[in-house]
């Protein structure tokens, strides 16, 4: 009886090791080939969100969504494949790759947040699509768009912060980037004005 217990307890826990193993594999290894990491679209045929594409996904995306401009905000990673497979699937298929590095939070220099912007707003002009992306698709991508959203559309601010969240920004695992966003917009605002995106200063200042 004990035996037959013991092994009951054995398979249990080389069950419970085989599906934690399983989880583990779809989710760090496996899901982001299969799947484009947290795809999404702004605007519909024109603007698009991620992170960054797995080689083995990267052409088929850009193909499928028709992109002709991708915005990266990460920094340049020559050793990575990932990395690679963008310049080299952009060169291939003609797309205007540009880059506009920000830190992994989020926060960084307000003048990439601007360029950024103003690559998205051209874009869309030129009727363009656009891939705007980072690592993850969460901090970087989601405080450009929410500021997108907030300046050029004039978004509610409910409506910038739920998409914030539903692309997996969590204000306690990143409680930099609403305050960065917060503290940047004046500025930002005034470059955007200056670099002919839009007409005037917000007045009330949209705000997270």
């Amino acid at each position: 009886m004990k035996t037959t217990q013991k092994q009951l307890i054995q398979r249990i826990v080389l069950a419970v090791v085989i599906i934690g193993g399983g989880i583990w594999l779809w989710h760090d290894v496996i899901q982001d080939r299969v799947i484009p990491k947290r795809w999404g679209c702004v605007e519909q045929g024109a603007i698009y969100r991620s992170g960054k594409l797995s080689a083995a996904l990267i052409e088929r995306t850009l193909k499928k969504n028709n992109i002709q401009v991708i915005v990266t905000l990460t920094g340049e990673k020559p050793g990575d494949p990932d990395h690679v497979a963008e310049i080299q699937t952009a060169e291939k298929l003609d797309i205007e790759l540009l880059r506009f590095g920000l830190g992994g939070d989020g926060t960084g220099d307000i003048e990439n947040y601007a360029q950024a912007i103003t690559a998205i707003v051209q874009a869309k002009k030129e009727g363009k699509a656009v891939q705007v992306h980072c690592a993850a698709g969460s901090q970087r991508t989601g405080g450009v768009i929410a500021c997108y959203r907030l300046l050029v559309k004039s978004d509610p601010k409910e409506d910038v912060l739920r998409e914030m969240r539903s692309y997996d920004w969590d204000p306690q695992d990143n409680p930099k980037l609403v305050p960065y966003v917060n503290e940047n917009m004046h500025t930002l605002a005034t470059r955007l004005v200056e670099l002919g995106v839009l007409e005037s200063v917000p007045d009330p200042l949209p705000l997270l």
